[in-house]
C-alpha cells in the first residue's frame, strides 16, 4: 500500500510539471460553465434578460450560428499558433543553451494557463454550437451564451498579446538564467534551514554497516525524509545512502548501507522502497545541484564556436559566485536526527570541493583562451577568498583551483598585456592573504 501511494505522488508529481495541467483543468472548467449555461438557457434566462439588456442578448439564429463559427475557427487557429510557438521556443532553448533548462520552460505556469484559456474558450463555443437549435428553450437560441462565448474570445486576444511577450521574455538567456538563479537560490536556503550543521559521528568508519542492494535502475531524484527517519527509529538503525540525490543507480547493486540490529530486512527494505522516487526531470527547485549544473552548461554553451556568446558567459559565472558563497554555508555533511535526538539518517552530499570542480572545470576548459573568461574566473575565486574568511576549510579547494586556472593560462594567454592584467589580479589575491598558499605569476615577455 506504502509502495502504491508513493508510485501516486511521483505521478501526481509528473502531471503537475506536465506542459498539459494546467490546459486540462481550464479545460474541465470551462466545459462545466457551458453546460451550466445550458442549464440557464433551458431555464430561459436570455428570455428573461431580453427586454433589460437587448444589447447583450442575440436573438438571430444566422448571426449566432456565424458568431459562433467564427470563433471556433479563429481560436483553433490561435492554438495551433501557441503550441508551434512554443514548440519552436523549445527547439531553440534546447539548440542554443542547453537541453536541461527545458523542463524549467514547460513548468511555467504562466504559458500553461494561457493555452488552458485558449482550449476552454474553443471547448465552451464548441458546447454551445451543438445546442443552438435545441427545442427545450424558452428562448428562440441561447443569446446570452454566445455572448459570454464573445466575451471569453475577447480575453483570448487580450491573453494572445501577453503571451506573445511572455514567451518572447522566456526565450532570452538573461531571463532564462536569472529564473534558474532564483530557483536554485531559493533550494539553497532552504537546505541551509534544514541542515543541523553537525560534524559527521564516528559511527560512519566505525559502524558495523550491511548494504542494501537497489530494486530499481533509474536516477534517484527524492527520498520522503521524515518518513525514512521514522522508519529508521522504528527499526532502531543508522541509514546511510552511498550517492546522492540525482544519481543513477543500478537495480541489484548496493545504495544504501544501515547499521544496528536491523532484524526484518525485507519488511526494512519494502518500507524504504516505498518513500523513493525515482524520474528523470532534473528541475532546480527539486535539488540545488541541478541549478548548478544548468547554469553551468548554458555557460558552456554560449562559449562554444558556434554561439560565441561570452556576454552569457560571463553572466552565469556571476550567478555562480553569489551561489557558491551561498553553499559555503551548507555543511557536506546532510546528517538527521529523529525528534529524540538520535542519529537516523545520512544523505551522501556532492562536497564543495567536487562541486566548485564539477562547475568551473567546463567553463575553466572551454572558455581557456578568452582572457575575459579567465579573468572573470580569478575575480570568482578572489570574491569566494573573502568568504571563505569566516569558514576556511573551503580555501583548499578555492586555491586547487586558481592554480589549475593559472596553468591553463600560462599555456594558452600569449598577450602580454592580457598576462599582466591577470597577473595584477593574482596578485590583489595573494596580498588578501587568505589563501593557504600564495598563487604563482605567469611570465611575461616584453616585447622590444
Amino acid at each position: 500500500m506504502k509502495r502504491i501511494i508513493s508510485r501516486l505522488k511521483l505521478v501526481i508529481q509528473f502531471i503537475f510539471t506536465s506542459i498539459g495541467f494546467y490546459p486540462t483543468i481550464i479545460s474541465l472548467l470551462f466545459f462545466g460553465i457551458a453546460v451550466l449555461m445550458i442549464y440557464f438557457e433551458t431555464r430561459g434566462i436570455s428570455n428573461s434578460l431580453k427586454d433589460e439588456l437587448p444589447f447583450f442578448i442575440i436573438t438571430h439564429g444566422e448571426t449566432a450560428t456565424m458568431i459562433l463559427s467564427s470563433i471556433a475557427t479563429g481560436i483553433f487557429s490561435l492554438i495551433v499558433f501557441s503550441f508551434t510557438m512554443v514548440m519552436l521556443v523549445l527547439n531553440q532553448a534546447s539548440a542554443n543553451f542547453s537541453p536541461r533548462v527545458i523542463p524549467g520552460l514547460i513548468s511555467s505556469k504562466s504559458n500553461q494557463k494561457v493555452l488552458g484559456l485558449y482550449l476552454g474558450t474553443l471547448i465552451y463555443t464548441l458546447v454551445v454550437m451543438v445546442n443552438i437549435r435545441s427545442e427545450s428553450y424558452d428562448a428562440d437560441l441561447p443569446g446570452l451564451a454566445v455572448f459570454m462565448a464573445m466575451c471569453f474570445t475577447i480575453l483570448c486576444l487580450a491573453f494572445f498579446v501577453y503571451f506573445i511577450h511572455s514567451i518572447s521574455a522566456a526565450i532570452q538567456i538573461g531571463n532564462i538564467l536569472e529564473s534558474i538563479y532564483k530557483l536554485t537560490l531559493d533550494k539553497l536556503r532552504e537546505e541551509i534551514s534544514k541542515d543541523e550543521g553537525k560534524a559527521l559521528p564516528a559511527i560512519f568508519e566505525t559502524g558495523d554497516w550491511r548494504e542494501l542492494n537497489s530494486d530499481f535502475s533509474g536516477y534517484l531524484q527524492k527520498v520522503d525524509k521524515k518518513a525514512i527517519i521514522e522508519l529508521c527509529r522504528k527499526h532502531d538503525v543508522v541509514l546511510e545512502f552511498m550517492q546522492p540525490l540525482g544519481h543513477f543507480v543500478i537495480k541489484g547493486l548496493p545504495f544504501a548501507k544501515v547499521a544496528g540490529a536491523l532484524k526484518d530486512k525485507d519488511a526494512f527494505c519494502e518500507d524504504l522502497y516505498s518513500n523513493i522516487s525515482y524520474y528523470q526531470e532534473e528541475l532546480a527547485d527539486m535539488n540545488y545541484l541541478y541549478g548548478f549544473k544548468q547554469i553551468t552548461e548554458s555557460a558552456v554553451k554560449a562559449l562554444s564556436p558556434s554561439v560565441n556568446d561570452p556576454g552569457t558567459a560571463i553572466k552565469a559565472i556571476d550567478y555562480l559566485t553569489d551561489l557558491f558563497i551561498i553553499r559555503m554555508q551548507l555543511t557536506d555533511e546532510k546528517i538527521f536526527h529523529d525528534k529524540d535526538n538520535v542519529l537516523r539518517l545520512r544523505l551522501d552530499e556532492v562536497n564543495y570541493r567536487d562541486l566548485l570542480s564539477h562547475c568551473l572545470g567546463p567553463i575553466r576548459v572551454y572558455g581557456r583562451e578568452d582572457p575575459v573568461i579567465v579573468l572573470r574566473l580569478l575575480n570568482l575565486l578572489k570574491n569566494l577568498s573573502y568568504a571563505a574568511k569566516s569558514n576556511p576549510k573551503r580555501l583548499a579547494p578555492i586555491t586547487t583551483e586558481a592554480k589549475q586556472l593559472l596553468s591553463d593560462a600560462e599555456e594558452t594567454t600569449k598577450n602580454p598585456g592580457d598576462r599582466t592584467k591577470i597577473n595584477q589580479l593574482v596578485k590583489a589575491l595573494n596580498d588578501t592573504s587568505v589563501l593557504p598558499q600564495t598563487l604563482p605569476m605567469l611570465s611575461v615577455k616584453l616585447g622590444t
